[in-house]
């Protein structure tokens, strides 16, 4: 009795550990395969439920930690049954740290008469909310890129509610300071990088089911940052749109952009020669959204 007493308690561990290491795995595909299902359809400008993952207000089961933080976090904006896919189109876009240039690049798309569309950092910065302000004066979208520029800050350790907080504190800023209900947002550093890898599947449902849109990008101009010139910088936006019949083109609008700055009107001029128009962004667009890529 004792030898079968002790072989029964060795299978109960051997049956509980299966479970707990079978169970998060079941848990993680499910996961996996509903938000690969919904990239492909976003991917491909197929019709996409109003709302693919529920009632924001009324969660299926138990909700998670992070479904409960905000609750008014939501937006006014609501997923399309189908997108809207312009060709001949370029959007363009810069991850904007409200800055002096930031009047500049504002001056230079009225010169063109274009709209643009613009994801804010958070600033205490009277001078950087009177930007904000103008951007949305000007008629152009104004999106959230993240209170901080702190990657570490914005996404914590893979930290879902971290995350939300940052995004809930750029959120509150741009309606204190325009009056506007931000619908778009880009993630600083794209939907998919080594800060929220581990999330960010997680981190792409949560998001869009409080119906906010994000937008990653086609093509990515070459940073005045980093030392290129303006000449690079309009010679990689010009050769990344080649051959493509529409493009989200992600700028740098911060403090050290002057390159980028004197780059734009070449820019802007080039992709007209080329046959393209502009647009601005609105959470009626199809979003370019990143993903892992199977290896060769």
């Amino acid at each position: 009795m004792k030898t079968l007493s002790v072989r029964f308690y060795k299978r109960l561990i051997l049956v509980i550990l299966a479970l707990l290491i079978l169970i998060p795995m079941v848990a993680s595909m499910a996961l996996w395969a509903q938000n690969r299902e919904l990239r492909s359809r976003l991917a491909g400008g197929a019709q996409v439920e109003h709302d693919p993952f529920g009632d924001p207000q009324k969660p299926l089961g138990e909700p998670l930690k992070y479904q409960l933080l905000y609750p008014e976090l939501v937006s006014t904006a609501a997923i399309p049954e189908k997108w809207i896919r312009d060709t001949e189109t370029v959007y363009l876009t810069f991850d904007c740290d409200p800055n002096s240039n930031t009047e500049t690049i504002l001056n230079i798309l009225d010169e063109y008469g274009i709209k643009a569309s613009f994801f804010v950092s958070g600033s205490t910065e009277p001078e950087a909310h009177n930007w904000m302000r103008a951007i949305v004066e000007r008629g152009h979208t104004i999106g959230l890129r993240g209170y901080s520029t702190s990657y570490q800050q914005i996404y914590g350790a893979n930290s879902i509610e971290t995350f939300l907080d940052d995004f809930k504190a750029i959120y509150d800023l741009v309606y204190e300071v325009t009056g506007v209900r931000a619908e778009i947002f880009r993630y600083p550093g794209g939907s998919l990088n080594p800060y929220n890898c581990g999330v960010y599947q997680a981190m792409n449902a949560e998001m869009l089911r409080r119906n906010f849109v994000f937008f990653d990008w086609d093509v990515r101009a070459e940073s005045a940052l980093m030392g290129s010139s303006a000449e690079q910088i309009r010679d990689s936006v010009l050769a990344g749109m080649a051959g493509k019949d529409r493009g989200i083109i992600a700028l740098q609008d911060m403090p050290g952009s002057e390159p980028l700055v004197a780059a734009l009107p070449g820019i802007i001029e080039g992709l007209r020669d080329a046959g393209y128009q502009f647009q601005s962004l609105t959470p009626l667009i199809q979003p370019v959204i990143f993903s892992y890529k199977a290896a060769p």
